[in-house]
């Protein structure tokens, strides 16, 4: 219940509030002109509350300092509705007209409280009743000019920034349709290539059978006959490995047989001619015969002796039956020196390619090299199967690389380059700042370092993706690059850095801190994000809010 003895106050108080000019009314303080036909007192001079329409209240009462309405509408322009439930109170506030620059509304709580809120009301209108002495002159006039002036810099740095990132996504399509045009091309040139492999290896495997059925040379670069006096030789010498072998085998059996004879012997020395033992006289019987035998065996053995002598003991000057130089070849260079000098380099590769066609039929040796034969045997191949296996390997070469240039275009192609694929024109490049002790630095689509003044350098993270998060400074949602699984910290965990990206016309890095442990957050501006999910244009207000801040 209103007491009385706070009547002539509250008249004091509303006479202070609204004052009428004849006839007229004035709307009441704190109240949007807006929302004016709310607050106009109908035919019965009474205001309707705008939440309890069943309520009203007569119009003198508004802004009397007491709450009548059970949603505070009736206080507009006083702090007596404050204590209630902010989302009873269909007002957002008081309202501060700040004539010269934009509009506002403080909360009922700030209002007469004895604080110029020049933040919010500008033009001081929150502290009309000059509680305390205070008294908020209106500023409205240079806190607006400086306001306008910073949002022309933001809008400037904005519409800077929003044609770079144009630019951007222009030099993005671009990337990636060269990128496409690529894959396309390398597809066809790798199935050509790969055709052309198999061709050489076919060819390859045909020459190499085709010298298999060559008389084979040592691989020194030696004719047909010196190939034929290499097979000879090799084989003579494995002939005197075997006979030396079997040399070893009969000087055992020998053994054996003496032995054997020395049995017999005896036994046809000794055994009684007059025992009637049938088997008796075939065993003596074929001794006998055996021993007419041996003298013409022995002169055999003696015979065959002096011949495994002679192979064994006897070697062969091989060196006689090496084939005579041919001495015409050389002597067909030498007629270069009695030629006119413009007719001797022509001459001189003639005489080459005849040389070349000699040593591939294996009509003639080749050079000796001038300098030292690798010990894998370079020089032993023909000229022909080292001509088809090093064009294969450069073809095998060029298949691999044009297979890893796919992969990696093909990579490309599948990644998270943002909205409009505006990250794909700014990938590899880096930016840096000092803080503190340190320079930090990240690379879009790369990875984020540390670098102290000694050189040395910490892995913060490489690039994982993006994500959307609250940037607590300006109270927007932003941005943020990845980069994580970097160095592990020594007893914790391993590095990670978040870059929060605001609009700006260039890339640059504003501060770095250390939010957790090992966890750093980047703030750093970009035209890559001067524009909407959608790639829209990014809001005004933003762009001021921004500018601001």
């Amino acid at each position: 219940m209103r007491s009385f003895l706070l009547l002539p106050f509250t008249l004091a108080l509303t006479e202070a509030a609204q004052k009428p000019i004849g006839n007229d009314w004035i709307l009441p303080r704190g109240v949007n002109p807006s929302l004016t036909d709310k607050y106009r007192p109908d035919t019965s001079n009474q205001f309707t509350c705008i939440s309890a329409p069943h309520q009203k209240i007569h119009s003198n009462l508004v802004n009397d300092d007491f709450c009548d309405c059970p949603d505070g509408s009736d206080e507009p322009g006083t702090s007596a509705c404050s204590h209630l439930n902010h989302s009873l109170n269909p007002l957002p506030g008081f309202y501060c007209a700040n004539k010269g620059h934009i509009p506002a509304y403080i909360p009922f709580s700030r209002i007469n409280d004895g604080i110029c809120d020049y933040d919010v009301c500008c033009d001081g209108s929150d502290e009309w009743m000059g509680i305390g002495g205070v008294k908020c002159p209106d500023n409205c006039e240079s806190i607006g000019r400086e306001a306008r002036k910073a949002s022309e810099e933001a809008r400037i740095l904005y519409e800077s920034g929003l044609k770079n990132y144009k630019s951007l996504v222009a030099r993005a399509a671009l990337l990636r349709k060269e990128a496409e045009d690529k894959v396309a091309t390398l597809t066809g040139e790798i199935s050509r290539t790969e055709i052309e492999v198999e061709k050489k290896r076919a060819e390859l495997k045909e020459a190499e059978e085709e010298e298999k059925l060559k008389v084979s040379t040592d691989g020194s670069g030696e004719g047909k006959h010196a190939g034929l006096l290499k097979f000879a030789r090799e084989r003579i010498d494995e002939y005197k490995e075997t006979l030396s072998t079997l040399q070893t085998q009969k000087e055992t059996l020998e053994f054996q047989l003496e032995s054997a004879e020395k049995i017999l012997k005896t036994f046809k020395e000794e055994y009684n001619p007059n025992f009637n033992d049938e088997g008796v006289k075939r065993a003596v019987k074929a001794w006998e015969d055996y021993l007419a035998m041996k003298p013409v065996a022995d002169e055999n053995e003696n015979d065959f002796k002096a011949d495994v002598q002679t192979l064994t003991t006897e070697e062969i000057n091989w060196d006689e039956w090496e084939p005579e130089p041919i001495p015409f070849v050389e002597d067909m260079y030498a007629i270069e020196s009695l030629l006119p000098p413009f007719l001797r380099s022509w001459v001189h590769a003639q005489l080459n390619s005849l040389r070349d066609t000699l040593v591939e039929n294996g009509l003639l040796a080749h050079r000796k090299p001038t300098t030292s034969t690798s010990t894998q045997g370079s020089t032993h191949t023909s000229p022909r199967i080292q001509k088809l296996t090093d064009d294969l390997s450069r073809s095998e070469g060029d298949l691999t690389t044009r297979k890893s240039q796919l992969d990696t275009l093909n990579s490309d192609l599948t990644k998270d380059y943002g909205t409009n694929s505006v990250f794909w024109a700014l990938k590899d490049i880096c930016t840096e700042a000092e803080s503190g002790e340190y320079t930090y630095s990240y690379c879009h689509m790369g990875r984020a370092s540390q670098k102290n003044r000694d050189g040395g350098s910490t892995h913060l993270g490489d690039w994982t993706g993006f994500e959307k998060r609250l940037d607590e400074e300006i109270e927007e949602e932003v941005l943020v690059v990845k980069f994580e699984r970097g160095a592990r910290c020594w007893n914790g965990p391993e590095r990670s850095a978040y870059v929060y990206l605001r609009c700006g016309p260039e890339e640059k890095l504003l501060s770095v801190a250390e939010t957790e442990k090992c966890v750093y957050k980047y703030v750093a501006v970009s035209p890559a994000v001067c524009a909407g999910e959608g790639g829209e244009e990014v809001k005004t207000e933003k762009v001021e809010e921004w500018g601001s801040s």
